[in-house]
């Protein structure tokens, strides 16, 4: 990614960059404070979002689950509860892990599964 994209696109650029050009005449560091952190989420993708978390928290507690799923689910709510606060990359990886642990568990994980879905695709463009 050349430096012209990073400032079309700032959401891209996270935390300090470091430019060293040999051993004198360094850059230093470029501190960053962009919009990273707080970016809106459309109504209807913050919706789906809340109804994933009320429905993954819900799954994490299911004793038939194996203790692994158990535990991944559970840690993907923090993701869950506050999407505009994470990096749009988090939130992807994120609705990827679910799907992938809902489409293993089967039927009972089949609301969840969906709504990751839907979110993934609303994302995607």
């Amino acid at each position: 990614m050349s430096d012209d994209d990073r400032d079309e696109r700032p959401d891209l650029q996270y935390g300090d960059r470091v430019t060293i050009h040999g051993g004198s005449g360094n850059v230093g560091i470029q501190h960053y404070n962009g919009p990273v952190g707080d970016q809106a989420l459309p109504p209807e993708v913050a919706a789906l979002f809340a109804r994933l978390a009320v429905v993954v928290t819900e799954l994490a507690r299911d004793s038939r689950l194996h203790a692994a799923d158990r535990q991944s689910l559970a840690e993907a709510l923090p993701v869950l509860a506050s999407p505009a606060t994470e990096e749009p990359r988090s939130r992807r990886n994120t609705l990827l892990l679910l799907a992938g642990v809902a489409q293993s568990l089967g039927e009972a994980a089949a609301p969840a599964l969906g709504l990751a879905n839907q979110l993934l695709a609303l994302l995607s463009g």
